[in-house]
């Protein structure tokens, strides 16, 4: 299976992407968004989440989330950032100008629901996302931003972006007006060692894991899955083929390649199988043949226990 390129719900690797490139890092140099999706640690795993909202399946590692990724992926590149969250809204606008005024920003998680130069924004309430601030036109009550899902230098009433800032709809954070700014490098680091860190980090997350009652991993986070399609759970089933499904079989073939760098090349042989699973699985998905999708799921179920047992065997003492 060829490497996939193109567009893709890769929103804070896009974002984070972005601003070390406006920071200073060298277009050369600079990982590609995939691979920095890998640094984030997100790719690999399975992930059944208790919502409030229900249950949800995310198809990626349930030890960290995109926001606590961003922050593992700056440290295995060997960089670091000023973080703000909290606070009222007048402080964090107050503090956003100044980084703004610095550099690029990195805003999120912002609730897509708010983001209405989306024409899909009514749809996507709770949905979380990042973007790139670049200016706030205070005189206009607008903010001018570069959002990774497809809207580059779009603008965005100031009133509607801090409603998306607020991320209320957004579970895994616990206070409004997340951004970071101000990026710079402390180490350089090289690829291999980019590399060599983010295994150590996914046998470390492995070591380290607490049993939340709302959060299931691995095999049995599919076999939920599954159980939710067969009850028919909106909250489920209307995500798979809009984004639970084409973000999977994306992140794992990028996960695939980077695991054959890190020299693991079971694991990767494993990690394709999956990947070209759930790009099987995207037709019935749209097609709602939930018993086609069903079908596939447990194949995934089978081979993710193969998977934790390769990254097992490849994972450094």
């Amino acid at each position: 299976m060829y490497a996939y390129t193109g567009s893709g719900p890769y929103c804070y690797a896009y974002s984070l992407y972005m601003v070390l490139l406006a920071s200073g890092y060298e277009r050369q140099s600079l990982p590609s968004a995939g691979f920095i999706e890998c640094l984030t640690t997100m790719p690999f795993g399975k992930q059944f989440v208790l919502l409030q909202t229900g249950p949800a399946a995310f198809f990626n590692n349930p030890y960290t989330n995109p926001d606590d990724g961003i922050n593992i992926a700056l440290r295995t590149m060997g960089w670091e950032c000023e973080d703000h969250r909290g606070g009222d809204v007048s402080s964090a606008l107050g503090k956003l100008r100044e980084a703004v005024a610095h550099g690029p920003v990195l805003a999120g998680p912002l609730d897509m629901g708010h983001l209405s130069y989306n024409p899909e924004h009514n749809s996507l309430k709770g949905a979380d996302h990042f973007v790139v601030v670049l200016e706030v036109d205070d005189s206009n009550g607008m903010i001018l931003l570069h959002d990774p899902a497809g809207y580059p230098a779009v603008l965005l009433p100031l009133t509607q972006f801090v409603e998306a800032w607020h991320g209320q709809g957004v579970e895994y954070i616990d206070r409004p007006f997340v951004f970071r700014s101000h990026f710079h490098r402390i180490e350089n680091v090289p690829r291999a060692e980019m590399v060599a860190r983010t295994i150590r980090t996914l046998r470390e997350q492995a070591g380290n894991y607490a049993h939340r009652p709302d959060s299931f991993g691995g095999a049995h986070a599919l076999r939920l899955t599954i159980e939710a399609v067969e009850a028919g759970s909106p909250s489920v089933v209307n995500d798979l083929a809009p984004f639970t499904l084409p973000l999977a079989a994306r992140r794992y073939l990028d996960a695939r390649d980077f695991l054959n760098e890190a020299g693991l090349a079971e694991a990767a042989e494993v990690m394709e199988q999956q990947a070209i699973l759930a790009g099987r699985a995207q037709y019935p998905a749209v097609h709602r043949r939930w018993n086609d999708v069903i079908a596939i799921l447990r194949k995934l179920v089978e081979l993710e226990d193969e998977l934790t047992e390769a990254l097992k065997a490849g994972l450094p003492e």
